[in-house]
């Protein structure tokens, strides 16, 4: 007998009478509520904390964020570092595959509703079976975290006892590949700042989990080709995805050797230079891990770290921002615009309008959140610090891009700034995601069409 059909009738039909993204947001609020109320036990911390507390921690850490109001090595027990690790690997997998996985096991089918809203996220379903698409995103992250944690396990020996140097490298390694920044150190990786295998390491990791699991599917599947056509095997999706990536990592690198190499980098060696600046720029994107205080930063380079943390990861993978991809589409409309051409192209393909359309509408509307944010941040709370515009920019930023970055201002929120911030990570997290599904949903097509008229712009 099939297990799914012991179901009652009356709570089948309520939850196939819910949208699968609406289930899906309730997945997130579910588990961050569960997060919040395993962290609240006693034995998860070092002292009394709380509701708005664990929330926020709970949702920093099911969003991948990383931005803390509590000290994660001070504050929370064995258990309650645990319970963070976990809810960082349930919320960077994602609700949507545990849930996936629950009905294969379940021997349940995939309505036409949760297919689509799969496609919405991942461009390549349709020549893909989902639980193919599971195995692969469980595989792949079990791989590259076991990696990442014999890596990290072979410095973190050398400065702590065996059990101890195990829980810093899986938890490190967890946080790393879902980009989420969380570290079991009070300075994060301020005192590793010198470890080039640490950095590195969590580099690699922080990399790979922001590509996208199709990327890697296609990176995995390379085959031996001439040169030129090398990079041609890959589908346009992934070759877009790998020359932002390097675009984004070059320019953080170069810009921030440049505006810090007197400055916070002024006493570095020049290899300690180059991997300070390679981090940073890795990690403003969506990780969020730190080896310098990011509060003693220039203006200067807090301004390029917001503009790279807007645009954050790439699609189908664990980072979060507007992505490398609607970014690329926004260029090239700019560039086939001076060009006074009428398509957009990469390598020898148009994109189509729709696309296009979903690009544009997700950096407005996401500038347009992150601006009423700052404003509601700045008006909720006073702060004490010098620069308070730029610092609750980049708070916003950093929480909607999912990176947990902070110049100091977190630990300065008053209680409504806190319910913000967590919304804004909230929001971060999933709002692309149900825009871009409300934006590709079919409708009735409109075969109105109304008389055009011009106005003066510019």
């Amino acid at each position: 007998m099939n297990r799914i059909n012991t179901i009652p009738p009356t709570f089948r039909k309520l939850r196939e009478s819910i949208p699968p993204l609406q289930k899906i947001l309730l997945s997130f609020v579910i588990l961050i509520l569960t997060g919040s109320g395993l962290l609240l036990l006693p034995i998860a911390t070092t002292k009394n904390i709380s509701f708005i507390d664990a929330l926020f921690t709970s949702t920093s850490a099911v969003c991948v964020t990383g931005l803390i109001v509590l000290d994660t090595a001070k504050d929370f027990t064995l258990f309650g570092k645990t319970v963070i690790a976990l809810l960082i690997q349930f919320g960077g997998l994602g609700v949507m595959t545990v849930s996936i996985a629950l009905l294969s096991f379940m021997g349940g089918n995939y309505s036409i509703k949760w297919r689509f809203t799969f496609e919405s996220m991942y461009s390549d379903l349709h020549t893909i079976p989902i639980r193919s698409i599971l195995k692969r995103i469980i595989l792949y992250t079990i791989t590259i975290e076991f990696i990442a944690a014999a890596f990290l396990f072979s410095r973190f020996i050398h400065y702590f006892p065996p059990f101890e140097a195990l829980g810093h490298s899986l938890f490190h390694a967890v946080s790393a590949f879902c980009n989420a920044g969380f570290s079991t150190f009070s300075d994060n990786l301020e005192g590793f700042r010198f470890e080039g295998v640490i950095l590195i390491t969590i580099s690699g990791a922080v990399i790979l989990g922001g590509l996208g699991f199709f990327v890697l599917a296609e990176l995995i599947k390379t085959k031996s080709e001439k040169s030129r056509k090398f990079f041609m095997q890959y589908s346009l999706h992934t070759r877009l995805v790998l020359i932002m990536t390097v675009i984004l990592l070059s320019y953080g690198t170069v810009a921030f050797l440049v505006l810090e190499w007197d400055y916070v980098l002024k006493e570095f060696s020049l290899a300690d230079k180059i991997i300070a600046a390679f981090f940073h720029s890795m990690s403003c994107r969506t990780a969020g891990f730190n080896t310098i205080p990011i509060g003693a930063l220039r203006e200067s380079t807090l301004f390029t770290l917001i503009g790279l943390m807007f645009i954050g990861g790439s699609p189908g993978s664990i980072a979060g921002g507007i992505k490398t991809t609607t970014i690329a589409v926004v260029a090239g409309v700019v560039f086939a615009k001076f060009r006074n051409k009428k398509q957009v192209i990469f390598w020898g393909r148009s994109l189509d309008h729709e696309t296009i359309d979903r690009a544009t509408s997700l950096i407005i509307l996401s500038g347009l959140f992150i601006y009423a944010s700052t404003f509601a941040l700045l008006f909720l709370n006073s702060f004490d610090i010098s620069h308070t515009f730029l610092a609750g920019f980049f708070e916003v930023t950093s929480a909607f891009g999912t990176v947990g970055l902070s110049t100091g201002v977190t630990s300065a929120l008053l209680d409504e700034g806190k319910i913000l911030i967590t919304l804004v990570m909230f929001i971060g997290r999933l709002g692309p995601l149900a825009l871009i599904a409300v934006l590709t949903t079919r409708t009735r097509e409109d075969h109105v069409e109304y008389p055009e008229e011009n106005i003066m712009i510019g």
